[in-house]
């Protein structure tokens, strides 16, 4: 499956660009970069979407920051998911990708991370993210679009009732 993620078409290196992303389950829906207007927004649906969520400050952060914040809006406004991408020189790590509850399981998280994904300028080789041992659906799309678990973090996440909960480092070859 690497070998077919590597293929992905992706942009040379310019500034990312933006446009409307078709997606049979939501049409009209629109994926932008995200502004500081679009913070308040991006900390709603983290908090709808996670148990330990980002907040407006971590998001607002992050695009002084100069990382890539995308978000899918519905035509409404609404917003349907996001993600997050801090860039290294040849690589891009994941931060954060979070899909409305009511947005699950109809192909959002994929069509939004191959859409992002064919965006990277030409000089990224990698894109590493790192996922909770317990998120096996967000495991399962992950290895679906190419990933390799790489290693594990253990004891990363905060958890329930105070525990801790193992991360498993995934990558993602380009090239």
């Amino acid at each position: 499956m690497a070998a077919a993620a590597g293929n992905l078409p992706r942009a040379d290196p310019q500034p990312v660009s933006t446009g409307t992303l078709s997606l049979s389950v939501a049409p009209g829906a629109e994926l932008r970069p995200a502004a500081e207007s679009d913070c308040a927004a991006l900390a709603a649906l983290a908090r709808s979407a996670h148990s330990h969520p980002w907040t407006e400050r971590q998001y607002l952060d992050s695009i002084h920051a100069g990382h890539q914040c995308w978000l899918l809006t519905m035509p409404d406004g609404t917003a349907v998911a996001c993600c997050v991408l801090m860039p290294l020189p040849d690589v891009f790590e994941v931060l954060d990708v979070a899909v409305s509850p009511q947005w699950r399981r109809r192909g959002i998280a994929r069509a939004l991370l191959k859409a992002i994904f064919e965006r990277l300028p030409g000089s990224a080789e990698t894109v590493l993210l790192e996922v909770r041992t317990g998120n096996t659906g967000a495991r399962a799309l992950y290895r679906s679009l190419g990933f390799r678990e790489d290693g594990l973090r253990r004891n990363y996440y905060p958890a329930a009732n105070g525990a801790r909960e193992d991360a498993v480092l995934m990558s993602l070859p380009l090239r």
